[in-house]
């Protein structure tokens, strides 16, 4: 098997559902950079694709294999201090659980714990910043290039479409928001085509997201 990803997330029969969705809405934006770095690191592993780390009242020190082949490693969750923070207050909290939980993970079971800690100091030196560009592309012969930039934080996921005439953008708009999980993003876009007149972004099935004509890109916004 190949280590895939890891998640926080807390303890469904200590915590109300309510809490435990936001809280894993809320952390999406550090698991998520940090599994985009794991996919290209290919780590293999004898009978788990991923780690979870789950915030507990009491936690125990072993981290056992669980169904749906991931390892769950416990610490402890800090309901108050969790309850207490506005949005742009709690990224040493989400980042110290998950630290936590991790270093657990490794005192029992072989995981790239060198790699993850690169990473997660990575996400710390940048700021807590999950920015990515998902697509750049010269769309001939229109001659615009065009990008999808993704930007995704504890609150949303947003989805930018810039388009570059000669250097110069031309338009750039937010066309995608929506919670900030994977599962809800992900399918919704996939790639930017010339089709006519229009530039169009398209979905993994094909569909249309958004449209622009070609003709309108100088009174863009």
């Amino acid at each position: 098997m190949l280590l895939k990803r890891v998640g926080l997330a807390l303890s469904p029969d200590e915590y109300a559902g309510e809490l435990t969705s936001e809280f894993v809405f809320r952390t999406r934006y550090l698991c998520n950079y940090v599994n985009r770095a794991l996919t290209s690191l290919r780590f293999a592993t004898p009978n788990f694709r991923q780690v979870i780390v789950r915030g507990v009242h009491s936690p125990i020190d072993e981290c056992l294999v669980v169904p749906e082949a991931s390892v769950r490693a416990t610490v402890r969750f800090d309901e108050a201090r969790y309850r207490a923070m506005g949005p742009d207050e709690h990224h040493e909290f989400f980042l110290v659980m998950l630290e936590e939980g991790l270093e657990k993970c490794a005192r029992h079971h072989e995981i790239p714990i060198d790699f993850l800690r690169g990473s997660i100091r990575s996400f710390r030196d940048g700021g807590y910043r999950n920015e990515w560009v998902h697509q750049q592309k010269l769309l001939r012969p229109a001659g615009i290039r065009a990008s999808l930039l993704c930007r995704l934080d504890s609150e949303r996921f947003e989805l930018t479409l810039r388009l570059e005439r000669q250097g110069l953008v031309t338009f750039e708009r937010v066309i995608l928001e929506t919670k900030p999980d994977e599962l809800i993003f992900a399918y919704r876009f996939k790639e930017v085509v010339l089709r006519d007149d229009e530039v169009v972004v398209l979905s993994k099935f094909g569909e249309v997201l958004y449209s622009v004509p070609i003709a309108n890109l100088a009174k863009a916004d």
